[in-house]
């Protein structure tokens, strides 16, 4: 039996990528695996993880919401924004990002209250530091893709130290993003902007916030 092959939602984001972000500017660009067009960086990042999560909730399997978490030693509180693993998680291909948010969710919530905060599971999801942290959300969307031999790679190394991992797209991978519906997401994204828009708001700053925190730091950064 064969085995359906799709593309999530947050990799159909990123390879219709010019349908959710403006285009790049002089320094916050990304180039585009499917068209030769730059978009903005920041902007088409936080549309992918977006479209992840807000997926995950309309099926049942993560739930968005605001709460209040107590300050030290029991004085104030701030309000802050979860997502909670809530219902039975649904058969997203390993190594995609649906795959991993409620599994995260689960973890986080389990070391301490408040631990599964938006921006916390994306930092824990991208796993390490890097000089241009939006571009990580990127190279692990690929990896994923490669992974179900969606995406093509090869690994380059320069100098004889550093190695580069290098996606290339298929051009069957190419016509599945033209062919699968790309509307669905669009008007979820459009219901949540209209319906929820706090929650909307929320999410985005969130997923910047979790990504920024992935900047590494150097001597000009201190």
């Amino acid at each position: 039996m064969n085995t359906p092959v799709y593309l999530t939602p947050s990799e159909h984001v990123y390879l219709n990528g010019e349908k959710f972000a403006a285009k790049g500017g002089v320094f916050n660009k990304t180039r585009l695996m499917h068209i030769d067009l730059q978009v903005d960086t920041k902007q088409l990042a936080q549309a992918v993880i977006a479209a992840a999560f807000i997926t995950l909730e309309q099926q049942g399997t993560l739930k968005l919401e605001f709460r209040q978490k107590k300050g030290l030693f029991g004085l104030g509180s701030s309000t802050i924004f979860c997502a909670d693993a809530v219902g039975p998680m649904a058969a997203w291909a390993a190594g995609t990002l649906e795959a991993a948010l409620p599994g995260l969710a689960q973890r986080l919530a389990a070391t301490a209250a408040g631990q599964n905060q938006v921006y916390a599971m994306i930092y824990a999801w991208m796993e390490e530091d890097s000089a241009a942290p939006f571009e990580v959300v990127y190279s692990l969307i690929k990896r994923g893709l490669a992974g179900r031999g969606l995406l093509e790679s090869r690994v380059e190394t320069h100098l004889k130290i550093f190695k580069n991992t290098v996606y290339m797209l298929p051009e069957a991978t190419r016509q599945l993003a033209l062919s699968q519906p790309l509307q669905p997401i669009q008007q979820l994204m459009g219901w949540y902007a209209q319906n929820r828009p706090e929650v909307w708001k929320a999410l985005n700053e969130q997923i910047k916030r979790g990504i920024e925190a992935r900047q590494e730091q150097t001597d000009s950064n201190d």
